[in-house]
């Protein structure tokens, strides 16, 4: 009966100490830190890297750019989510903004946003 009950307490406290890896933490007031490119960025490069900061409680991240800006979208170009944190795309002459928001599978951070532009060289 005394391996009974030593049994049921390791099982009982297995079992709550993994729900842990289950408890998605919710991020309503997070966001991620933007690295890459720089706002207000003007380039003649063609191939831009959009980079930005793991944030621990995010299962992907939502990554969205427009032309112009978020303001007066003259096209919304790529609406996507993504695990990775880097997003590299070949962007023709013109004005992109871009943002980013940290989610999970119960709830989604605030966007972080940046603006740049590629110039025709």
């Amino acid at each position: 009966m005394y391996l009974f009950k030593i049994g049921l307490v390791v099982l009982l406290f297995g079992g709550l100490t993994s729900c842990a890896e289950f408890i998605e933490y919710p991020l309503e007031e997070e966001q991620v830190a933007l690295v890459a490119p720089m706002n207000n960025l003007e380039t003649t490069d063609s191939v831009i890297a959009f980079w930005w900061e793991h944030h621990e409680d995010a299962k992907y991240y939502r990554f969205q750019l427009v032309s112009p800006n978020f303001e007066e979208i003259r096209a919304a170009l790529i609406d996507s989510l993504t695990y990775d944190n880097k997003i590299e795309l070949i962007l023709k002459p013109g004005k992109y903004s871009w943002r980013v928001r940290p989610e999970n599978d119960g709830s989604a951070g605030q966007y972080q946003y940046r603006e740049l532009e590629i110039v025709a060289e």
